[in-house]
């Protein structure tokens, strides 16, 4: 898995050849190591391949404009800071920026006090990051045990709460979220239905074609108070290497050998795939004896090839 190392890096998109020498000296004076580009398709490719963890974008970038250089960053990035550079003239598009999640703007001519008062606050907001990283190496491992009743209407509220705490746990790594996310998604969909509301795949099947659908064949479950006052227990383990998650219902289990074993026999189907994605997208999985816990583990460093610590490559 990728993770930010030391110097933080700055990415300068200006067309203009002196300011973009401006701009480049007082990043680097204030600690970033500085890509740039005079073009805004070429700069957003490099913003895409690097992730700086500064954006200084031009406005009235030729071809490929910066609010749309803007736009296409937000698409795959909503946190980056970017920091508008914009021309007297350009005060409506400096306020669709901030719109769009500009953090800041300096107008040129440029007051190099104001310049170097928005890197300083950046920098100092981006070393804090790997500052916290580096308290990590002493943090053997941190629990979150959870406990939540059988209704769905909670699970998204779950694997919300839990990939925010993911985040919050990993600063500065690259983290698959989504991907988590759906997998703790699955199996907690699993444990609620398959596993406390002893659903089998037949009888979803059926339900789904039905006129009440799925909903219809839950409700009628949760009325058993047998099977409606079960819980799912939810245990996530944060590791200096891996993350770990166990899911436990409190069913009577299954065989999952069995399914494992098993291909998805339609693809067309939309359910009875949960373990086969759940499986693609963790590094380890596996069950309890019973059957009724699955534990999945996520590798921090193994995920995704290291970050190349080279990027000053500019452009232009």
């Amino acid at each position: 898995m990728s993770i930010r190392r030391g110097q933080p890096t700055a990415l300068v998109l200006e067309d203009s050849d002196d300011t973009r020498l401006i701009l480049k000296t007082l990043a680097a004076r204030r600690g970033f190591e500085v890509m740039e580009s005079k073009d805004g398709a070429k700069g957003l490719a490099l913003a895409k391949e690097h992730r700086p963890d500064l954006i200084l974008l031009d406005l009235g970038l030729p071809g490929m404009s910066g609010i749309e250089v803007l736009e296409e960053i937000r698409e795959y990035d909503a946190s980056v800071p970017v920091v508008i550079i914009s021309g007297s003239r350009e005060g409506d598009l400096v306020e669709e920026a901030l719109e769009l999640g500009a953090v800041n703007f300096v107008h040129k001519p440029f007051d190099h006090q104001e310049i170097e008062f928005v890197l300083d606050q950046i920098y100092r907001a981006t070393e804090e990051d790997t500052e916290i990283h580096r308290v990590l190496d002493f943090v053997g491992r941190r629990v979150t045990e959870l406990s939540i009743p059988c209704d769905g209407s909670y699970l998204s509220k779950v694997v919300a709460y839990l990939g925010r705490e993911l985040s919050n746990n990993y600063p500065g790594y690259e983290l698959p979220l989504t991907e988590i996310k759906l997998a703790l998604y699955e199996s907690l969909a699993n444990a609620l239905e398959h596993g406390n509301l002893e659903i089998t795949f037949e009888e979803k099947t059926e339900a789904m074609a039905a006129g009440d659908g799925i909903h219809g064949l839950l409700n009628e479950r949760l009325k058993d108070p047998k099977l409606g006052e079960r819980k799912i227990h939810i245990r996530a383990e944060y590791h200096q290497s891996h993350a770990y998650y166990a899911v436990r219902d409190e069913g009577p289990g299954f065989d999952p050998q069995a399914l494992i074993n098993r291909p998805v026999a339609d693809t067309s189907a939309l359910h009875g795939r949960g373990i086969t994605l759940i499986r693609h997208y963790m590094d380890e999985v596996s069950w309890n004896d019973s059957g009724n816990e699955i534990r999945m583990q996520v590798h921090m460093r193994e995920r995704h090839a290291p970050r190349d610590e080279d990027t000053s490559g500019s452009e232009g």
